[in-house]
Protein backbone atom coordinates (compact mmCIF):
# COMPACT_ATOMS: atom_id res chain seq x y z
CA UNK A 1 0.00 0.00 0.00
CA UNK A 2 2.96 2.45 0.61
CA UNK A 3 4.72 1.66 -2.47
CA UNK A 4 1.36 2.22 -4.43
CA UNK A 5 0.56 5.62 -2.34
CA UNK A 6 4.47 6.22 -3.48
CA UNK A 7 3.80 5.75 -6.87
CA UNK A 8 0.91 7.57 -7.13
CA UNK A 9 2.33 11.00 -5.57
CA UNK A 10 5.62 10.78 -7.29
CA UNK A 11 2.92 10.60 -11.03
CA UNK A 12 1.36 13.90 -9.44
CA UNK A 13 4.67 15.46 -8.95
CA UNK A 14 5.26 14.61 -12.61
CA UNK A 15 2.33 15.77 -14.34
CA UNK A 16 2.10 19.16 -11.48
CA UNK A 17 5.82 19.70 -12.62
CA UNK A 18 6.34 23.60 -14.03
CA UNK A 19 6.73 23.19 -17.46
CA UNK A 20 9.56 26.55 -17.55
CA UNK A 21 12.00 24.89 -20.64
CA UNK A 22 10.01 26.06 -23.50
CA UNK A 23 12.40 28.16 -23.68
CA UNK A 24 14.67 25.03 -25.14
CA UNK A 25 12.15 24.93 -28.30
CA UNK A 26 13.49 28.00 -29.80
CA UNK A 27 17.00 26.80 -29.83
CA UNK A 28 15.50 23.46 -32.32
CA UNK A 29 15.12 25.58 -35.63
CA UNK A 30 19.07 27.08 -34.53
CA UNK A 31 20.62 23.76 -35.46
CA UNK A 32 19.57 23.19 -39.02
CA UNK A 33 20.52 26.75 -39.40
CA UNK A 34 23.96 25.83 -38.20
CA UNK A 35 24.49 22.78 -39.57
CA UNK A 36 23.24 24.84 -43.50
CA UNK A 37 26.07 27.25 -42.59
CA UNK A 38 28.72 24.67 -41.65
CA UNK A 39 28.30 22.80 -44.69
CA UNK A 40 28.37 26.02 -47.08
CA UNK A 41 31.61 27.17 -44.93
CA UNK A 42 33.38 23.07 -45.58
CA UNK A 43 32.18 23.29 -49.21
CA UNK A 44 34.41 26.86 -49.41
CA UNK A 45 37.20 25.23 -48.30
CA UNK A 46 36.96 28.20 -45.58
CA UNK A 47 36.94 30.95 -47.52
CA UNK A 48 35.00 34.09 -47.16
CA UNK A 49 34.41 35.54 -50.73
CA UNK A 50 33.14 31.63 -52.14
CA UNK A 51 30.98 31.36 -48.86
CA UNK A 52 28.98 34.54 -49.63
CA UNK A 53 28.80 33.67 -53.19
CA UNK A 54 27.41 30.12 -52.36
CA UNK A 55 24.90 31.91 -50.14
CA UNK A 56 23.48 34.17 -52.66
CA UNK A 57 23.09 31.86 -55.57
CA UNK A 58 22.42 28.27 -53.42
CA UNK A 59 18.54 28.39 -53.02
CA UNK A 60 17.56 27.25 -49.18
CA UNK A 61 14.45 25.06 -49.82
CA UNK A 62 17.76 22.71 -51.58
CA UNK A 63 19.76 22.86 -48.49
CA UNK A 64 17.03 21.99 -46.15
CA UNK A 65 16.03 18.92 -48.55
CA UNK A 66 19.78 17.65 -48.10
CA UNK A 67 19.61 18.30 -44.35
CA UNK A 68 16.56 16.67 -43.81
CA UNK A 69 16.81 13.32 -45.82
CA UNK A 70 20.24 13.08 -44.42
CA UNK A 71 18.97 13.48 -40.78
CA UNK A 72 15.78 11.70 -41.16
CA UNK A 73 17.89 8.62 -39.63
CA UNK A 74 18.12 10.20 -35.81
CA UNK A 75 14.13 10.97 -35.52
CA UNK A 76 13.73 7.06 -33.58
CA UNK A 77 16.94 7.54 -31.91
CA UNK A 78 15.75 10.18 -30.26
CA UNK A 79 12.22 9.71 -29.88
CA UNK A 80 12.09 6.02 -29.20
CA UNK A 81 15.69 5.66 -27.35
CA UNK A 82 14.71 9.02 -24.62
CA UNK A 83 11.01 7.53 -24.36
CA UNK A 84 12.78 4.26 -23.77
CA UNK A 85 15.52 5.41 -21.26
CA UNK A 86 12.63 7.26 -19.48
CA UNK A 87 10.48 4.45 -19.17
CA UNK A 88 12.84 1.75 -18.09
CA UNK A 89 14.27 4.54 -14.87
CA UNK A 90 10.74 5.11 -13.94
CA UNK A 91 9.97 1.17 -13.95
CA UNK A 92 13.44 0.23 -12.09
CA UNK A 93 13.35 3.25 -9.40
CA UNK A 94 9.58 4.75 -9.57
CA UNK A 95 11.57 7.97 -9.24
CA UNK A 96 11.37 10.87 -11.01
CA UNK A 97 14.01 12.98 -13.34
CA UNK A 98 14.80 14.86 -16.22
CA UNK A 99 14.75 11.74 -18.31
CA UNK A 100 11.30 10.80 -16.92
CA UNK A 101 9.64 14.18 -17.39
CA UNK A 102 10.90 14.35 -21.21
CA UNK A 103 9.67 11.25 -21.37
CA UNK A 104 6.28 11.60 -20.19
CA UNK A 105 5.55 14.53 -22.27
CA UNK A 106 6.54 12.53 -25.78
CA UNK A 107 3.22 11.68 -27.16
CA UNK A 108 2.15 8.18 -28.46
CA UNK A 109 1.75 8.96 -31.94
CA UNK A 110 5.12 10.73 -32.52
CA UNK A 111 7.03 7.36 -31.17
CA UNK A 112 4.85 5.41 -33.39
CA UNK A 113 5.55 7.54 -36.40
CA UNK A 114 9.30 7.90 -35.61
CA UNK A 115 9.52 3.82 -35.55
CA UNK A 116 7.44 4.15 -39.24
CA UNK A 117 10.11 6.63 -40.25
CA UNK A 118 12.68 4.43 -39.08
CA UNK A 119 11.49 1.16 -41.15
CA UNK A 120 11.34 3.49 -44.46
CA UNK A 121 14.38 4.90 -43.83
CA UNK A 122 16.86 2.74 -41.94
CA UNK A 123 19.09 0.20 -43.71
CA UNK A 124 18.12 -3.41 -43.97
CA UNK A 125 21.28 -4.15 -40.84
CA UNK A 126 19.55 -1.69 -38.13
CA UNK A 127 16.44 -2.71 -38.87
CA UNK A 128 16.66 -6.15 -35.97
CA UNK A 129 18.09 -3.29 -33.64
CA UNK A 130 14.74 -1.00 -34.05
CA UNK A 131 13.20 -3.86 -33.58
CA UNK A 132 14.69 -4.61 -30.50
CA UNK A 133 13.96 -0.89 -29.49
CA UNK A 134 10.31 -0.90 -30.22
CA UNK A 135 9.44 -4.04 -28.29
CA UNK A 136 11.11 -3.07 -25.41
CA UNK A 137 9.56 0.37 -25.32
CA UNK A 138 6.39 -1.87 -26.27
CA UNK A 139 6.89 -4.36 -23.41
CA UNK A 140 8.43 -1.60 -20.33
CA UNK A 141 5.29 0.82 -21.22
CA UNK A 142 2.51 -2.28 -20.43
CA UNK A 143 4.61 -3.04 -17.59
CA UNK A 144 4.11 1.28 -16.31
CA UNK A 145 0.42 1.80 -17.51
CA UNK A 146 -1.07 -2.13 -16.66
CA UNK A 147 0.35 -3.24 -13.83
CA UNK A 148 -1.96 -5.60 -12.79
CA UNK A 149 -2.75 -7.30 -16.02
CA UNK A 150 -0.30 -10.30 -16.08
CA UNK A 151 -1.64 -12.13 -18.80
CA UNK A 152 -1.53 -8.92 -20.97
CA UNK A 153 2.34 -8.28 -19.59
CA UNK A 154 3.32 -11.98 -20.08
CA UNK A 155 2.21 -11.63 -23.87
CA UNK A 156 3.86 -8.64 -24.72
CA UNK A 157 6.96 -9.02 -22.81
CA UNK A 158 7.76 -12.15 -23.32
CA UNK A 159 5.41 -14.01 -25.64
CA UNK A 160 5.50 -11.42 -28.71
CA UNK A 161 9.40 -10.39 -28.50
CA UNK A 162 10.05 -14.30 -28.72
CA UNK A 163 7.83 -14.58 -31.55
CA UNK A 164 9.59 -11.69 -33.15
CA UNK A 165 13.07 -13.35 -32.52
CA UNK A 166 11.85 -16.65 -33.87
CA UNK A 167 10.15 -14.86 -37.20
CA UNK A 168 13.32 -12.74 -37.44
CA UNK A 169 15.57 -15.41 -37.69
CA UNK A 170 13.52 -16.96 -39.97
CA UNK A 171 13.45 -13.85 -42.40
CA UNK A 172 16.95 -12.99 -42.55
CA UNK A 173 18.73 -16.43 -42.23
CA UNK A 174 20.30 -15.83 -45.80
CA UNK A 175 21.70 -13.05 -45.01
CA UNK A 176 23.17 -14.27 -41.70
CA UNK A 177 24.69 -17.04 -43.56
CA UNK A 178 25.86 -14.66 -46.30
CA UNK A 179 27.59 -12.26 -43.60
CA UNK A 180 29.54 -15.35 -41.55
CA UNK A 181 30.36 -16.82 -44.78
CA UNK A 182 32.04 -13.20 -46.05
CA UNK A 183 33.39 -13.00 -42.67
CA UNK A 184 31.76 -9.42 -42.01
CA UNK A 185 31.69 -9.99 -38.12
CA UNK A 186 29.80 -6.38 -37.75
CA UNK A 187 26.74 -7.55 -40.31
CA UNK A 188 26.94 -10.80 -38.77
CA UNK A 189 26.21 -9.06 -35.15
CA UNK A 190 23.74 -6.47 -36.14
CA UNK A 191 21.88 -9.26 -37.75
CA UNK A 192 21.67 -12.06 -35.16
CA UNK A 193 22.18 -10.33 -31.35
CA UNK A 194 19.26 -7.30 -31.61
CA UNK A 195 16.25 -10.29 -31.83
CA UNK A 196 17.35 -12.66 -29.25
CA UNK A 197 18.09 -9.78 -26.80
CA UNK A 198 14.89 -8.09 -27.24
CA UNK A 199 12.96 -10.43 -25.04
CA UNK A 200 15.48 -9.53 -21.89
CA UNK A 201 14.73 -5.67 -22.41
CA UNK A 202 11.40 -5.43 -21.09
CA UNK A 203 12.10 -5.78 -17.39
CA UNK A 204 13.41 -3.43 -14.93
CA UNK A 205 17.06 -3.42 -14.01
CA UNK A 206 18.47 -3.15 -10.18
CA UNK A 207 17.74 0.29 -8.95
CA UNK A 208 21.07 0.90 -7.82
CA UNK A 209 22.48 1.14 -11.35
CA UNK A 210 19.77 2.45 -12.70
CA UNK A 211 20.56 6.22 -12.88
CA UNK A 212 23.59 5.78 -14.35
CA UNK A 213 23.17 3.51 -16.66
CA UNK A 214 19.57 5.47 -18.55
CA UNK A 215 21.06 8.75 -18.08
CA UNK A 216 24.54 8.19 -19.15
CA UNK A 217 23.02 6.91 -21.98
CA UNK A 218 21.05 9.88 -22.64
CA UNK A 219 23.52 12.22 -21.87
CA UNK A 220 25.80 10.41 -24.41
CA UNK A 221 23.22 10.51 -27.01
CA UNK A 222 22.54 14.24 -26.97
CA UNK A 223 26.52 14.66 -27.12
CA UNK A 224 27.33 12.43 -29.81
CA UNK A 225 24.01 12.47 -32.05
CA UNK A 226 24.75 16.35 -32.85
CA UNK A 227 28.30 15.39 -33.92
CA UNK A 228 27.06 12.44 -35.92
CA UNK A 229 24.49 14.26 -37.93
CA UNK A 230 27.08 17.05 -38.57
CA UNK A 231 29.11 14.73 -40.27
CA UNK A 232 26.70 13.08 -42.46
CA UNK A 233 25.66 16.13 -42.86
CA UNK A 234 29.20 18.20 -43.96
CA UNK A 235 29.36 15.31 -46.74
CA UNK A 236 25.77 15.38 -47.82
CA UNK A 237 25.72 16.69 -52.28
CA UNK A 238 24.23 20.56 -52.01
CA UNK A 239 25.02 21.17 -55.95
CA UNK A 240 24.55 18.82 -58.84
CA UNK A 241 28.26 17.68 -60.47
CA UNK A 242 28.88 19.02 -63.83
CA UNK A 243 31.74 18.53 -66.59
CA UNK A 244 32.41 21.70 -68.54
CA UNK A 245 34.26 21.35 -71.64
CA UNK A 246 35.44 24.88 -72.81
CA UNK A 247 37.87 26.14 -75.22
CA UNK A 248 41.38 26.40 -74.07
CA UNK A 249 43.96 28.66 -75.47
CA UNK A 250 45.96 25.37 -77.47
CA UNK A 251 43.46 22.20 -76.75
CA UNK A 252 39.83 21.62 -75.67
CA UNK A 253 39.91 21.50 -71.63
CA UNK A 254 37.26 19.91 -68.94
CA UNK A 255 36.43 21.62 -66.07
CA UNK A 256 34.76 19.24 -63.52
CA UNK A 257 32.84 20.53 -60.64
CA UNK A 258 29.65 21.76 -58.81
CA UNK A 259 27.77 24.21 -60.77
CA UNK A 260 26.60 27.21 -58.63
CA UNK A 261 24.73 29.77 -61.22
CA UNK A 262 24.61 30.35 -64.96
CA UNK A 263 23.01 32.76 -66.70
CA UNK A 264 23.10 34.36 -70.14
CA UNK A 265 26.91 35.53 -70.09
CA UNK A 266 28.41 32.82 -67.82
CA UNK A 267 28.85 29.81 -66.07
CA UNK A 268 30.12 29.59 -62.30
CA UNK A 269 31.45 26.36 -61.37
CA UNK A 270 33.10 25.53 -57.54
CA UNK A 271 35.80 22.55 -58.57
CA UNK A 272 36.37 20.46 -56.32
CA UNK A 273 39.46 21.71 -54.86
CA UNK A 274 37.09 24.79 -53.37
CA UNK A 275 38.36 27.30 -56.73
CA UNK A 276 35.84 29.52 -58.04
CA UNK A 277 35.81 29.44 -61.99
CA UNK A 278 33.77 32.01 -63.94
CA UNK A 279 33.57 30.15 -67.82
CA UNK A 280 31.76 32.64 -70.39
CA UNK A 281 29.47 30.72 -72.83
CA UNK A 282 30.93 31.47 -76.04
CA UNK A 283 33.96 29.42 -74.64
CA UNK A 284 31.41 26.35 -73.63
CA UNK A 285 31.59 23.85 -76.02
CA UNK A 286 29.69 21.30 -74.34
CA UNK A 287 28.16 20.14 -70.70
CA UNK A 288 27.00 17.44 -68.98
CA UNK A 289 25.30 16.32 -65.71
CA UNK A 290 27.56 13.79 -63.64
CA UNK A 291 26.26 11.00 -61.48
CA UNK A 292 27.02 11.12 -58.16
CA UNK A 293 29.70 8.82 -57.09
CA UNK A 294 27.96 8.07 -54.11
CA UNK A 295 29.65 5.43 -51.10
CA UNK A 296 31.88 2.54 -51.62
CA UNK A 297 29.61 -0.52 -50.30
CA UNK A 298 31.49 -2.25 -47.63
CA UNK A 299 29.29 -5.36 -47.48
CA UNK A 300 27.92 -7.35 -50.36
CA UNK A 301 25.59 -9.76 -47.78
CA UNK A 302 21.62 -9.60 -49.64
CA UNK A 303 18.19 -10.50 -48.23
CA UNK A 304 17.05 -12.24 -51.81
CA UNK A 305 18.60 -8.63 -53.55
CA UNK A 306 17.97 -6.40 -50.95
CA UNK A 307 21.54 -5.15 -49.98
CA UNK A 308 22.25 -4.48 -45.98
CA UNK A 309 23.49 -1.10 -46.77
CA UNK A 310 19.91 -0.54 -48.31
CA UNK A 311 16.62 1.31 -46.91
CA UNK A 312 13.44 -0.27 -47.55
CA UNK A 313 12.83 3.43 -49.97
CA UNK A 314 15.72 2.49 -52.14
CA UNK A 315 15.46 -0.70 -52.69
CA UNK A 316 11.71 -0.39 -53.18
CA UNK A 317 12.07 2.58 -55.79
CA UNK A 318 12.93 2.15 -59.55
CA UNK A 319 16.59 0.86 -60.50
CA UNK A 320 18.46 4.31 -62.37
CA UNK A 321 19.41 3.19 -65.91
CA UNK A 322 23.07 2.96 -65.58
CA UNK A 323 24.30 4.92 -68.68
CA UNK A 324 27.91 4.46 -69.59
CA UNK A 325 30.41 6.58 -67.62
CA UNK A 326 31.18 10.08 -69.84
CA UNK A 327 34.72 10.92 -70.18
CA UNK A 328 34.21 14.32 -69.91
CA UNK A 329 33.23 13.50 -66.50
CA UNK A 330 36.31 11.72 -65.59
CA UNK A 331 38.23 15.23 -66.62
CA UNK A 332 38.84 13.93 -70.00
CA UNK A 333 38.06 16.13 -73.64
CA UNK A 334 35.93 14.79 -76.60
CA UNK A 335 35.74 15.68 -79.82
CA UNK A 336 32.18 17.12 -81.32
CA UNK A 337 32.01 13.66 -83.05
CA UNK A 338 31.60 12.17 -79.60
CA UNK A 339 34.92 10.47 -79.58
CA UNK A 340 37.42 10.93 -76.98
CA UNK A 341 40.65 13.40 -78.62
CA UNK A 342 42.74 10.59 -78.41
CA UNK A 343 41.09 8.93 -80.74
CA UNK A 344 39.10 6.07 -78.92
CA UNK A 345 35.57 5.43 -78.57
CA UNK A 346 33.17 6.64 -75.85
Amino acid sequence: MKTETRIVRTEARIRDAPRNQEWFLTLLPVFPIVLLVMRLWYASRQDTQTLLLLVQTISPLGLLSAVLLTTMWVLPVACVGGRLLGTLYWISTGRSSWLVRSARRLPGWVVVLTVVVGVCTWQLRFLPTLMMLSLALAGLTVRDRLPGHDGVRTALCYGLPAVAGVLSYVLLWPAIVAAFTQRDVATALLLTLPPGVAVLLTGPVPSAPARVLTHGIAIAMAVLTPLLVGVVVMRAPILPLVAVQIDGESAPEVLVGHLVATDDQMSTVLGRDGAVSFVRNDRLRSKVLCPDPGEVPRTWVNLNGWYVEQSVISWLAPASTKAPADPRCQGRPVADDGKLRSGGER
